[in-house]
């Protein structure tokens, strides 16, 4: 492979598809992790979720003979476990962290102890006949050269996606629900003493977070793949974590770091094409969050020594 081929290849309507399909798990597991973030709650069981989803999209679709039926029960499960999130934090008060940190051990065991319930398999659920969602032709769009190519003929959950993170930007800056669950995020003893019900924001909040998972995690399984395969979602919900840890509240940069890293893992599709060893391919993603993380320590480090010298 030589630099020529490599700018051929990324500089492409079918690159620019490539990059939205593989951002929206990650889209998915930063939005997750943000939405339950900004309200003082923090959700690190990302990765759990979009797990639990991604299996119980594949069981949910099998069952009922229907894509549609199993992506509903794929979101159930992501509620069920951002509730027991806020259960056992808020009203039980263990550490966030520890409830993160326990249910991703849950999920990754769980997972395969179901998988082998119901296929005799502990690696894939290929030997069931699960369905996946359908892909969209936008009317009018998909005919416009490159444009069209971009756009059009994603599978439906990734307009779903781009939907729903619409609609949070629009809640979070732009409602007065939005205003009470930063506010609750800030300083939750401010928020109660002008009325806000703490409680209540941080419970729509992790419930949006755990739905917003899901659907990151039955992407995976209803759409980029149709299979469920033991940990699937490799790492993404980590990534989504590192992204809004290092966009804080902004919304603005947190999707535009989740669009980078998204780049960097179309590339390694690009160079798994020229034979390049798979196992150093797929470490891109991750060594380039990596890097992101030393920057951001190195520039809010910068931050800090400035403002403590003036």
């Amino acid at each position: 492979m030589n630099l020529t081929d490599f700018f051929n290849s990324i500089f492409t309507a079918s690159f620019v598809f490539v990059v939205i399909r593989v951002a929206i798990p990650l889209v998915c597991a930063s939005l997750s992790a943000y939405t339950a973030n900004i309200s003082g709650l923090n959700n690190i069981a990302v990765e759990g979720i979009m797990l639990m989803a991604a299996l119980m999209a594949v069981l949910g679709s099998f069952w009922t003979n229907s894509a549609w039926l199993g992506l509903l029960i794929a979101v159930l499960t992501g509620v069920v476990m951002a509730l027991a999130i806020a259960f056992f934090s808020m009203y039980l008060g263990a550490t966030p962290i520890l409830v993160g940190i326990a249910l991703n051990t849950f999920a990754s065991s769980f997972s395969v102890f179901l998988l082998y319930l119901f296929t005799k398999n502990k690696g894939t659920s290929a030997s069931l006949a699960s369905r996946i969602l359908p892909t969209v032709n936008i009317p009018f769009i998909k005919d416009i050269p490159i444009l069209g190519q971009i756009l059009s003929g994603h599978y439906v959950i990734t307009y779903i996606v781009f939907i729903a993170m619409i609609l949070i930007y629009i809640l979070i800056y732009k409602t007065p629900l939005g205003m009470r669950i930063k506010a609750a995020g800030l300083d939750q003893e401010a928020a109660r003493s002008v009325g806000i019900n703490v409680n209540r924001v941080r419970i729509i909040s992790i419930i949006i977070s755990g739905i917003i998972g899901a659907l990151g995690g039955a992407y995976i399984t209803m759409g980029y793949m149709s299979v469920f395969v033991k940990n699937i979602i490799s790492g993404r919900g980590w990534i989504g974590i590192a992204v809004q840890g290092m966009a804080g509240s902004s919304f603005p940069v947190l999707i535009l770091t989740t669009m980078l890293f998204s780049v960097f893992q179309a590339f390694t599709n690009i160079f798994l094409l020229y034979n390049l060893p798979s196992e150093l391919i797929n470490t891109i993603p991750y060594v380039a969050v990596l890097f992101g993380i030393i920057v951001f320590s190195v520039v809010e480090t910068r931050k800090r020594k400035k403002g403590e010298a003036d």
